[in-house]
């Protein structure tokens, strides 16, 4: 009884209700118009076919998926509720009268914070009731379940708990409201954006630099953006997260406390109430500014270096001394640039080590007795799950995709002869240290020591010179293995294969003959096999496809059918499969050719000029010549006109052709 006595205060809690009970009350009428009221609304001008559409709607606004007011209202209600609560603080003379009360420091912090909380809970509590209450005598009965009503009463509170918490911590160091609700959302918002802006500077100043999408920094596990973003978590493992954060909510409270004990009342109105702080909040402000500014430097120079070091000394300098006019509360704070100095000698040291590479990191390549396996890949979470965690059912469940890994092994390469082609891949790309071009690879080795090796690069399959160390790597059976699934087939399991070609619009030829099925598997993967690096990285247009249905999947599996696959196209027309499905020249009635410039704009154009070609030699060169993928403005789209079907291509006007279809051409420009 002693210690909930000189806890809590019931005069102070009264006094709190009676200031702000309107806060409440707006934020309870805001609650039921755009939850309870808005979907009465809905279901009882429902109409049969819209009631799938409005339980998802309500499906939805409960799970904090949709409805931006309710999620407006979340963020800010909490933050505005702190600061109207510990306003004293901020006011010399109101913090000086509060304070003069026979009250110990600690009954006025755990009242005031009590008081607060009750008046943001109270609103989702009255919601809820009345959520029941249409459940049980209204139309809604039909899309409100208990456990539903109940769950976003708990995520209302601990989102409310959540915001609260943290800006009542960010009030007791600072004296200015204004800083409060500021410094409330960039304390949240602050380790993914340090996160975010430090990757991008190391992948400029580190070639090589490899991004780790770290789970701490996604922005869907933390609560400001769980709400912003309607992204719920739904995984057991991202669930997990949320006693993490009523632990910190709670933390933040206890820490709160002991702040407050130790606060000067003569810091009202002060930007930090506590001068050991300033260091942290000058520097802090000064290294994110200078973050900031190099990236967006960087960012709009296209990769350029000298702006990044140009955006950190502009925004680092006006970062620093824009927090010592806060500070300081005056203009006059140019001589204090010393201090901006040793800041900056600070840097140019770090970015100087970095660009020597003093820590060896840019040159480190390991040798091949020291690899175990390497992951040449696109995706990281793949490698992490599969090799580093051993976990995949993590990543499949989070895909869901139980199938994932067995349809997508990742590319980890065990072979002495694959290892040491990416290794020397390596080496060539550090010394040509390119930049921009090409798509962005992972190159993950797995040492015997069990030790790791990250780096990430841009590599251009189609540049001569990194085509030389890719073309063993590619062309090696251990390669093709994974990436290929028509190596991976098993005629014993699979139940039914058909081809189709999309151009055609002809009827599939599915096959279900143990013998058809076994010799068509065999010869797929002996053309997989001896398939060319210029044929896996071609950029033609494949139309004809297989689809691989297997008796323990139901997912199909598509596997085109490459041009260079001479024996199987044999294979299908000596079976008289192939007339079935494919497209002959004689299935073309007519081609039709349109700038692609006028379909790009076609909204703000008439009638596009189209030119349309009936000579069949002319329509055979545009039905074997390689399509454009360049995607200019300098291209023509082809339509083709098919019996049963439609279909289109780009061919670039640059392109080698002959006389007759440079007439077309140059008709097309003409009306154009």
């Amino acid at each position: 009884m002693t210690f909930k006595i000189s806890l809590f205060n019931k005069a102070l809690i009264l006094s709190d209700f009676k200031r702000f009970w309107w806060v409440s009350a707006l934020y309870t009428l805001a609650l039921i118009a755009i939850i309870p009221f808005s979907h009465l609304m809905k279901a009882m001008g429902m109409e049969v076919q819209n009631i799938t559409w409005i339980q998802d709607t309500i499906d939805r606004t409960l799970r904090f998926s949709q409805d931006d007011v309710q999620a407006i209202l979340i963020c800010t209600v909490p933050v505005l509720m702190a600061v109207l609560i510990f306003r004293y603080l901020q006011v010399d003379k109101s913090a000086v009268m509060m304070h003069s009360l026979p009250l110990k420091r600690s009954t006025h912090y755990a009242s005031h914070c009590l008081a607060g909380f009750v008046l943001l809970i109270i609103p989702a509590v009255l919601t809820c009731l009345i959520m029941i209450l249409l459940e049980n005598f209204t139309v809604l009965g039909s899309f409100y379940t208990l456990p539903k009503i109940f769950s976003w009463l708990g995520l209302n509170i601990f989102f409310c708990l959540f915001f609260y918490s943290i800006a009542v911590l960010v009030g007791m160091f600072t004296g200015s409201s204004v800083a409060q609700i500021v410094l409330s959302y960039i304390i949240q918002i602050l380790p993914i954006g340090i996160y975010v802006l430090l990757k991008f500077s190391l992948e400029q100043l580190l070639f090589g630099f490899g991004e780790v999408p770290y789970l701490l920094f996604n922005e869907n596990n933390h609560p400001l953006f769980i709400i912003l973003n309607g992204a719920l978590p739904r995984t057991s493992h991202s669930v997990g997260y949320f006693p993490a954060y009523i632990l910190a909510a709670s933390a933040c409270l206890v820490l709160g406390q002991y702040v407050y004990k130790h606060r000067r009342l003569e810091t009202a109105g002060d930007i930090i109430a506590f001068p050991a702080f300033y260091p942290a909040f000058k520097y802090g402000m000064t290294f994110c500014l200078m973050l900031i500014g190099g990236t967006y430097f960087c960012g709009v120079s296209r990769q350029s270096l000298p702006m990044l070091i140009l955006g950190y000394v502009l925004a680092s300098a006006l970062g620093y001394f824009v927090a010592e006019i806060l500070i300081h509360k005056s203009f006059r704070v140019f001589r204090l640039y010393k201090g901006y100095l040793y800041y900056a000698l600070v840097i140019v040291l770090l970015l100087g080590g970095l660009s020597l590479d003093v820590s060896g990191f840019v040159k480190r390549v390991p040798s091949p007795e020291e690899v175990e396996k390497v992951y040449f890949g696109y995706n990281y979470n793949d490698w992490f799950y599969f090799e580093k965690e051993k976990n995949p059912e993590l990543l499949e469940s989070r895909y869901q995709d139980r199938g994932h890994f067995e349809d997508n092994p990742p590319i980890l390469l065990e072979s002495q002869e694959n290892i040491a082609g990416v290794i020397e891949l390596q080496k060539h790309l550090i010394k040509e240290r390119k930049r921009g071009a090409g798509s962005s690879r992972y190159i993950i080795y797995t040492l015997k020591n069990g030790d790791y090796i990250l780096r990430q690069y841009n590599i251009d399959e189609a540049d001569q010179r990194d085509a030389a160390f890719l073309k063993p790597i590619y062309e090696s059976l251990e390669y093709k293995k994974l990436k290929f699934a028509a190596m991976r087939l098993v005629p014993e399991d699979i139940k039914l294969m058909s081809v189709q070609d999309d151009r055609s619009g002809k009827r599939p030829v599915n096959l279900t003959g143990t013998k058809d099925i076994r010799e068509l598997t065999e010869l797929l993967k002996n053309e997989t096999t001896k398939m060319s690096y210029e044929d896996m990285t071609s950029n033609k247009d494949s139309y004809m496809r297989l689809s691989v249905l297997e008796n323990n999947k139901r997912n199909e599996q598509n596997i085109l059918v490459q041009s260079s696959f001479t024996s199987l196209l044999r294979w299908l027309k000596d079976k008289d499969y192939y007339d079935q499905f494919a497209l002959h020249l004689e299935d073309i009635e007519s081609v039709e050719l349109e700038k692609a410039e006028d379909r790009a704009y076609s909204d703000n154009a008439a009638t596009p000029s189209r030119v349309t070609i009936n000579e069949r030699e002319v329509i055979e060169e545009l039905l074997n010549i390689d399509p454009s993928t360049n995607y200019i403005s300098n291209d023509v789209i082809a339509r083709f006109n098919v019996r049963n079907n439609v279909w289109e291509k780009r061919v670039s006007l640059d392109t080698g052709v002959s006389a007759k279809l440079k007439g077309y051409f140059a008709e097309l420009e003409a009306e154009h």
